[in-house]
């Protein structure tokens, strides 16, 4: 028996990011390297007008390295870039690092992490945007008419999942500029907050920048379009052993490695909450968590609530402090389930796989929890995030049972949580779904269908 409930939202993705990746070759589920080359060649066999070839998001547990001469073999005369789906590698053929000037003055050109080979040359797997910048930016930016196009195409996405809202959480220069088109254009649909994107090295030179597209925001005055938020990186990812954590890498015995010194991180925030900018603070070790955590604690306040995102790994210590600190821990619920991408970090971290994800804890301290997808990193459907986070199960194995949480306070997570992080208007918004989730077998949840969006009396989505 069908359901209408209160729309989805989501609390951290990239739409357009993902609808760049969606103009190349599209590599979500493959699960051989095989058949990610094949469809990398077929692609460029198809597409000869396109000189870079950018596309993802392949599956990062397939090898421990991937190989540039790999790529090679498909495509050796046009560069390739291909986003891992953790989104914090890369791995790009030998014409990408040849433009990108990688192979003539190797290491100069890398500031990050590029794994190199046993002559010290990069192999053509490239970790963090320190390195993976390098290639990025060589890459031509895509026409307007192609950035609606990307953004049209994640929209559809969004709402055939029943989202109504988003938090785009990485905005850099030029990226702002395509949802003030869209609005002007009456292309945008789904209500939008920008994160603008604060790095160690911009954070002071594009605050002017900032301030200005937020002006030019809210003078358009649309509940479709807000730029509340600064988004910060506090660390890198478990998977590449980027992440910062209290206890070191079983593989390589470090702690990870923060993206700013703790000083320089807490200068940046201060100056971006002074300015009204919520505070939104990317941190998936147990370190980082404590850092960011520490640096909400003395910052300025602001309108809307600061948020830690993903907080993978969260020290017991930790866990009362977000509702000390009224500080959203939004989570990426599908990341929970025993899939490739959890695994793989098992040689990194062995045991403390098991502590992952602490839904459960956190909100029996009285934290609020806001879902998101990380979207491209992982699927954007809500109704498997939703399932995770109540079975945290995936294939007959279970992580984690005991933070498995309620499917009631699951869609809160994905409704009322994710507007309070965003301070969102209430624009009437409802999903009419196949089934009511609560009513239904905890693991047969993702097989519900989205039947339709509406805001107010507008049908923005119809199956």
């Amino acid at each position: 028996m069908s359901m209408r409930l209160p729309a989805f939202r989501d609390g951290h993705a990239h739409p357009i990011f993902a609808g760049r990746e969606a103009l190349g070759p599209q590599l979500d589920g493959i699960k051989s390297l095989e058949q990610i080359l094949e469809a990398v060649g077929k692609f460029a066999q198809a597409n000869p007008q396109t000189e870079w070839i950018v596309g993802g998001a392949y599956e990062r547990s397939l090898a421990d390295t991937f190989l540039s001469t790999w790529l090679d073999e498909v495509v050796p005369d046009r560069p390739v870039v291909l986003h891992a789906s953790d989104h914090h590698t890369i791995w790009v053929n030998s014409e990408a690092l040849r433009r990108a000037g990688a192979l003539e003055s190797f290491p100069e050109v890398f500031p990050g992490f590029a794994d190199t080979d046993a002559s010290g040359r990069p192999t053509g797997t490239l970790r963090e945007s320190g390195a993976m910048d390098v290639v990025l930016s060589c890459i031509p930016p895509l026409s307007m008419q192609s950035e609606l196009q990307a953004l049209n195409w994640a929209q559809e996405r969004l709402l055939s999942n029943g989202i109504v809202q988003v938090q785009d959480a990485w905005i850099e220069r030029g990226m702002a500029e395509i949802y003030l088109e869209a609005l002007s254009r009456n292309q945008l649909k789904v209500a939008t907050n920008l994160a603008f994107r604060i790095t160690p090295e911009n954070f002071e030179v594009d605050l002017d920048y900032y301030l200005d597209l937020r002006s030019k925001i809210e003078d358009a005055n649309s509940p479709l379009l807000t730029a509340k938020t600064a988004k910060f990186f506090a660390d890198g990812v478990l998977g590449s052993g980027t992440a910062s954590v209290l206890e070191p890498y079983l593989d390589t015995h470090s702690h990870g490695e923060p993206v700013w010194e703790k000083e320089q991180l807490q200068k940046a925030a201060n100056l971006y909450a002074e300015r009204g900018f919520q505070l939104h603070i990317h941190a998936i070790g147990d370190a980082a968590v404590r850092d960011a955590l520490g640096v909400i604690s003395n910052a300025p306040k602001t309108d809307l609530p600061s948020v830690i995102a993903h907080a993978e790994l969260v020290s017991d210590e930790d866990v009362p402090r977000f509702a000390q600190l009224g500080v959203i821990a939004n989570m990426q619920p599908l990341w929970a389930r025993p899939d490739g991408m959890l695994l793989s970090c098992r040689p990194r971290i062995g045991d403390r796989l098991e502590q992952m994800y602490k839904m459960r804890s956190l909100l029996a301290a009285g934290a609020t929890i806001s879902f998101g997808s990380d979207w491209p990193v992982s699927s954007v459907s809500p109704l498997e995030g939703i399932q995770t986070a109540v079975t945290r199960s995936y294939e007959g194995q279970a992580n984690n049972p005991d933070e498995a949480i309620a499917v009631q306070d699951a869609l809160i997570a994905y409704t009322d949580a994710v507007k309070k992080q965003l301070g969102s208007k209430d624009l009437e918004e409802t999903v009419l779904l196949s089934a009511d989730p609560r009513e239904v077998d905890p693991s047969e949840i993702s097989s519900i269908d989205v039947l339709e969006v509406r805001r107010g009396k507008e049908v923005l989505f119809s199956r």
